[in-house]
């Protein structure tokens, strides 16, 4: 229910802003298209607009922020009001219909399916998302993980903007992250008593559903589909159910080496995420996504029309830099994209499109300027992109089964590149395939190479191009080139869509399909990929809910930061009570203090939803340094903080309480100090106690300073 009501809670600031842009501005003619379309326009027009705005309005004037998305949402609903003025009321039962400009009579099935499966995608997602509670266990899903550190940050941002670092709580340090996207989804909070982590959740929810609409704008504007769009949308969000091969390899080290990972996507270093994943884990990035690819329709749709228009190119240009502010990774691949696609403008003498390119670059950069100058860190950091062939340990693993040995680091590097054929066969399965196919037909002259054909093939060989030969080195993770397939991917999948209804329910179109004689190898080699695709992805979607579950009752043992002492589901629910207990006697902008070496981080922060004077989030740099701050300061920190909840001393609990601006600390059973008898915590008087969890007010909140 919390998540259901942050989704509403949403709704004016997703919908109602791209809505009125649309109108205002008649992007992609929004006047003239039916009802249907301008409210799949709407909220991939908002997540192009809305992030950079409101840190924009948010960061100088905040006044205007909600001056602008209260009048919008007026404006929006005065619309729709003029738009049903138009229909003659015919009975009650259908005013609502009506309402939305929309004759009851007029609603296709294809409309009645597409309608169904968001609503399929809502009960998905928050059943993927919720904590399930089993009597006194609660079992949070595994993306959680990535979540718990959202959650904190979701907190920071509700309260001020630019908000600071949350893990090290009183230090002056500005949060570096692209946090855009948890902005956007954090303004209800302001209005609104939401709990942090429902916010968190209901943002991947409403993702998923600008991830469809964008399905069916590429697929309008840029592939062309015309008579069939309809049947294509339908097919196309069905393949966001579709994922490469990576269930034979999950299988196969399951099965025969008994080790079992906690996301399917884990079996390569290098992976390319499904759909299902991407969405689940990191809506930021796929937000991303669909900024970049709006504003990038934009400017190809304004093209066509051999017309110069700045609504258009200010609008793309407010779209770079929100994406900007959500993904660098996904941001950067898009960057190179266009300065690829501009060359190829060049070549063809394309000056208008060029130069609104260039203008729409010109508004994103100024657009974002403020926000990228305060994610300005320490000189002498890792290097956001360097030179690296895809890794392939999969294959190595193999070579080595077979006696063939890579040892020198060249060698590697020659063995991943012979590798990638394989690496992306797995990785890609059925939109592999599809590519393949399409520049087949590309070659053959059945596809026309129009100006959509050849900037949708820029989009998948900048892709390529990025994820074989660079990787990012911020983080321990390669990021960059999980990241930068994502435009590859959206428009694997649009062809996709394309094919298999070509191959399947029509076959008399010659001119994108291929002969019909040849269409049985084609329909067995795409029903071979499609089935283990699918399987991926519902496996997936099942051990990311239920693998706390069956890990704690000891069906499933595997690598995970879940805990193996089959004790997890009452820990999390003891720590979920008392945390929610010190909410109810602190405000939300208490500091909050765990152990920080604890080795529960990540249900410590999906709980409390509070800053903490040092905390490591998901096994980062102690204090989230990486995010910001003195890696030093936090040394000091976690020094002091460390001696409360290892030695039974408590003297000076409320001196660095006072000194860090900590207003409770919260020890679990898993810290030595708990297991000695005359510690601390068992003579201070308690905030909140019980099996797994002891938590005492300190400092200032000790003395009723914060209540």
């Amino acid at each position: 229910l919390g998540i259901l009501k942050a989704c509403l809670a949403l709704v004016p600031f997703i919908v109602a802003p791209g809505y009125v842009a649309g109108w205002a501005l008649d992007l992609f003619e929004f006047r003239q298209r039916r009802p249907i379309l301008r409210m799949i326009l709407a909220v991939p027009l908002s997540i192009a607009i809305c992030p950079m705005l409101s840190y924009l309005l948010a960061r100088f004037f905040e006044p205007g922020l909600w001056a602008f998305y209260i009048g919008v949402f007026g404006v929006c609903a005065l619309l729709l009001v003029k738009e049903a003025g138009r229909v003659r009321l015919q009975s009650i039962s259908k005013y609502i219909w009506i309402a939305l400009g929309v004759r009851l009579q007029s609603i296709s099935k294809y409309i009645w399916i597409t309608l169904g499966l968001v609503a399929m995608w809502g009960v998905a997602g928050v059943a993927s998302l919720v904590d399930l509670q089993i009597g006194d266990k609660l079992y949070p899903p595994i993306v959680a993980y990535d979540h718990a550190v959202r959650t904190v940050m979701m907190s920071a941002l509700a309260r001020h903007v630019p908000p600071s670092n949350p893990f090290l709580a009183n230090a002056g340090a500005p949060l570096r992250y692209h946090y855009l996207w948890l902005l956007l989804c954090s303004l209800p909070m302001k209005v609104f008593h939401l709990s942090p982590r429902y916010v968190v959740y209901a943002g991947v929810v409403w993702c998923g559903v600008g991830l469809m609409c964008t399905v069916a704008l590429g697929l309008k504007f840029l592939v062309g589909a015309r008579t069939r769009i309809q049947q294509e949308t339908l097919l196309g969000i069905g393949l966001l159910c579709v994922t490469g091969l990576d269930i034979l390899p999950t299988l196969y080290f399951g099965l025969a080496k008994h080790l079992w990972v906690d996301d399917m996507e884990f079996w390569n270093e290098a992976q390319i995420t499904s759909w299902a994943d991407s969405v689940l884990w990191v809506p930021h990035h796929v937000a991303a996504l669909i900024a970049c690819f709006v504003g990038f329709l934009l400017m190809r749709h304004q093209a066509d029309t051999n017309r110069w228009a700045i609504g258009p190119v200010v609008v793309a240009g407010m779209a770079f830099a929100s994406a900007a502010g959500m993904s660098v990774y996904v941001t950067f691949t898009f960057a190179v994209a266009v300065a690829l696609w501009l060359l190829a403008l060049v070549t063809r003498k394309a000056w208008l499109e060029a130069a609104m390119f260039v203008g729409a670059g010109a508004v994103a950069l100024l657009w974002a300027l403020p926000f990228l100058l305060s994610l300005r860190g320490p000189a002498g950091g890792a290097a956001f992109v360097e030179l690296a062939v895809r890794p392939f340990s999969f294959g190595l693993y193999f070579a080595n089964l077979i006696g063939i040995h890579f040892q020198a680091g060249f060698a590697q590097t020659a063995a991943n590149a012979i590798f990638l054929p394989i690496n992306y066969a797995l990785e890609l399965g059925f939109f592999l395939v599809v590519g393949i196919l399409r520049l087949r037909q590309l070659v053959r002259g059945r596809i026309e190479a129009s100006a959509n054909e050849l900037a949708a093939w820029t989009l998948v060989m900048t892709s390529f191009l990025i994820g074989t030969f660079l990787r990012s080195s911020t983080t321990g993770t390669n990021d960059l080139g999980w990241r930068c397939f994502l435009p590859a991917q959206l428009i694997l999948l649009l062809w996709g869509a394309t094919l298999v209804h070509d191959c399947w329910f029509q076959s008399s179109t010659p001119s994108v399909a291929p002969p019909p004689s040849r269409h049985l190898w084609i329909r067995g080699a795409l029903a071979t990929l499609l089935i283990p695709g699918m399987v991926g992805t519902a496996y997936q979607v099942f051990v990311l809910r239920m693998f706390p579950i069956l890990t704690d009752r000891g069906v499933l043992r595997g690598v995970s930061w879940v805990d193996q002492d089959r004790q997890f589901g009452k820990r999390a629910y003891a720590l979920r009570s008392a945390y929610d207990v010190l909410d109810a006697q602190l405000p939300s902008s208490a500091v909050l203090q765990s152990n920080p070496a604890t080795l529960h981080s990540v249900l410590h922060m999906l709980y409390s939803g509070h800053d903490s004077a040092a905390a490591t989030p998901k096994g980062d740099p102690p204090c989230g340094t990486a995010f910001g701050g003195d890696p030093v300061l936090c040394v000091m920190r976690v020094q002091k903080l460390l001696e409360l909840f290892e030695f039974p001393d408590g003297s000076n609990l409320d001196a660095i309480c006072r000194q860090y601006g900590i207003d409770a600390v919260v020890v679990e059973n898993a810290d030595p100090v708990w297991k000695q008898s005359a510690s601390w915590i068992w003579n201070r008087t308690l905030a909140v106690a019980n099996d797994y969890v002891r938590a005492f007010r300190c400092g200032r909140s000790a003395t009723g300073d914060h209540r």
